[in-house]
């Protein structure tokens, strides 16, 4: 009853069909590989010195200032919680980098 539902040729064969042998595809179709390997041009504009104007240094320093202005806007205060967490994370980074400084220490000394 399932089969009756199926529209036709969505039917799919129980073997395998030959596989096509090469002097039946015509020569055109056997060189499209070649053809899609074949490197492209690719047109790469050059900059323009319009683009490459300098600031002065007045604004240079206004952007700098708008960009720490934009920081402070969005930073805010850690709570308590917050602040012992980054506290301990930075305690232990500070401690293991001392230890592997005092062992590259203490191995230079016992080589030498």
């Amino acid at each position: 009853m399932a089969d009756e539902n199926k529209p036709e040729g969505s039917e799919i064969p129980s073997q395998p069909s030959e596989p096509i042998r090469t002097d039946e595809v015509p020569a055109e179709v056997q060189k499209e590989p070649e053809k899609i390997a074949e490197p492209t041009q690719v047109f790469v504009p050059k900059r323009t010195y319009a683009e490459e104007i300098k600031q002065s240094k007045w604004q240079k320093l206004r952007g700098f200032m708008v960009e720490c202005m934009r920081v402070l806007r969005i930073t805010k205060r850690p709570d308590r919680q917050e602040f012992k967490t980054i506290v301990k994370v930075s305690g232990i980074g500070i401690a293991i980098i001392g230890f592997l400084g005092f062992l590259v220490h203490f191995i230079k000394e016992l080589i030498l």
